[in-house]
């Protein structure tokens, strides 16, 4: 995933401080200086979240695709880029992934996630099972697959709003510390990063089996 924010982030995080919800960049963070927490609202989280799927799925640059054709052996899993949802509540993010395949057709895997609250902060740690919801066919072949590729699109917005809100004293952009999901939506905490951490984006943690991709006509 590119360094550089999505102008998609940097056009939100404009938005916000224009109406006065986010303060200007401060100048010269020392490493470990958090700045105001972003929040993000459900709504708002899911046309974010559909950027940062469409970057997981290594489509970074303008384009028209809306799907990603995954390949594991015979087995084909096309992911709509464009529809994925999220739904955020306390210490809960839900992922829906639409999906469809020639066995199942159209269909959709939920993906939840249980994350630190405002009353009960988890900096960025997360949990979930490791088979989510959705039809048997397709979570028996690609659970663990779509498990990691919806943590990879929440890291990816995570990152790429914090990113978008400034850079730290040595050029850097910031990184997310900590995100609260409440009934409000998603609070996220920017900070300078510490001079042993050596990029910019966050990588999903969850070790998995990874499929293919094909490009879409």
């Amino acid at each position: 995933m590119a360094d550089t924010p999505a102008p998609e982030f940097l056009r939100f995080v404009a938005d916000e401080r224009r109406a006065n919800r986010l303060p200007a960049p401060a100048p010269a963070m020392a490493a470990g200086a958090v700045s105001q927490p972003i929040l993000v609202s459900g709504e708002q989280a899911t046309a974010l979240l559909r950027v940062a799927a469409k970057r997981a799925a290594g489509l970074i640059r303008p384009t028209k695709r809306s799907e990603a054709v995954w390949v594991r052996g015979d087995s084909e899993l096309a992911v709509n880029l464009v529809a994925i949802t999220v739904k955020i509540a306390a210490g809960l993010i839900v992922v829906t992934i639409p999906v469809r395949c020639d066995q199942v057709g159209n269909a959709s895997v939920d993906v939840f996630f249980a994350v630190g609250s405002p009353d009960q902060p988890a900096g960025l740690y997360a949990s979930t099972l490791r088979r989510p919801s959705g039809p048997p066919l397709i979570v028996g072949i690609w659970g663990e697959a779509l498990v990691a590729f919806a943590w990879q699109c929440v890291l990816g917005m995570v990152s790429g709003l914090a990113g978008a809100t400034g850079k730290d004293a040595r050029g850097n952009v910031l990184v997310p510390v900590e995100m609260a999901a409440s009934d409000k939506g998603l609070l996220i905490v920017p900070m300078a990063r510490h001079r042993f951490s050596g990029s910019s984006g966050l990588k999903a943690t969850i070790a998995t089996r990874t499929p293919i991709t094909r490009p879409t006509k």
